[in-house]
């Protein structure tokens, strides 16, 4: 392999009238002072070169940030307009910020270009407080009453079941023949539930005692009002165990099944009246259909 020389070179410049200039060259220092002055442009082109992709890295990971902010933004607003619409707001009670979403049918074209991420960001923090304040003034205080209102809706619905344990219904809602053995039919306003003397009969749902004493016809028996326009009967029972204004909850034991008034044997007569009318209480309580 040949080795570079190290010995100077001298090299003369002559010009007619001239004295003759004389350089003196070393190749070594020469050779390295060339490349620091080569190299030091080139390391400083890579070295913005590099700044600049990261940079540019770094903007489109905030553009996307900030795009994934608005879009959270967005459907945060979606869901606002439900909880208004669930809370009972009129359109024109809570503010309603602008959202993207809502011209996407509007006719609109030109070139697409990245929006900077400092704009997205600022259309962000514009859009958050108007989200916080129609959560904070007008939506939660309304949902929060809309909801207190379906609750003491739901615990007033007579769903519950009337007696405790299983009971053979013996008598059906509507039209049927006399029980008493005459040649007649009659309406039933209740479904009748067969059972031992002193079995709990229970409130179907939450309301207030309006009747608990006797009455020919339907013997012992308790009505309950639960508001909402429902209203609960349990006849024929052997015993009571609540008295008018009581404020019972679904579950709540009201007396005991019995044969009292006017009854062929022990059971529950139920029934519960929508509006002041008898409706099949089938359609209220989870019970098998009738074979």
């Amino acid at each position: 392999m040949a080795r570079l020389s190290t010995k100077p070179y001298t090299v003369l410049i002559t010009a007619t009238g001239k004295a003759p200039i004389t350089l003196s060259l070393r190749p070594l220092p020469l050779l390295i002072g060339l490349g620091v002055l080569v190299g030091i442009p080139i390391a400083w082109i890579g070295t913005l070169l590099y700044q600049n992709v990261q940079l540019a890295q770094r903007n489109q990971t905030l553009s996307e940030t900030a795009s994934e902010v608005l879009i959270e933004l967005d459907a945060i607003g979606n869901e606002i307009e439900v909880l208004k619409h669930r809370a009972g707001l009129p359109e024109n009670q809570a503010e309603s910020p602008r959202r993207p979403d809502e011209e996407k049918t509007l006719p609109r074209g030109g070139v697409a270009e990245a929006a900077p991420a400092e704009m997205l960001f600022a259309e962000a923090r514009r859009q958050l407080p108007s989200l916080e304040r129609m959560l904070a003034i007008a939506i939660k205080p309304a949902l929060e009453q809309t909801l207190a209102s379906e609750a003491k809706q739901a615990a007033a619905f007579p769903s519950g079941q009337p007696v405790a344990g299983k009971a053979e219904i013996s008598s059906e809602f509507g039209l049927r023949p006399n029980p008493f053995g005459a040649r007649s039919y009659e309406m039933h306003e209740g479904i009748d539930f067969a059972g031992p003397v002193g079995k709990p009969i229970l409130a179907t749902a939450e309301g207030v005692v309006v009747r608990a004493d006797y009455n020919g016809g339907y013997g012992n028996h308790v009505r309950i009002d639960h508001g909402y326009n429902y209203e609960t009967l349990y006849a024929h029972l052997s015993a009571i165990e609540v008295q008018i204004g009581d404020r019972v909850k679904r579950g709540d034991v009201l007396g005991y099944l019995g044969s009292t008034g006017r009854s062929s044997g022990p059971h529950l007569h139920y029934g519960i009246y929508r509006n002041g009318q008898a409706v099949n209480p089938r359609y209220y309580l989870k019970l098998e259909a009738p074979k």
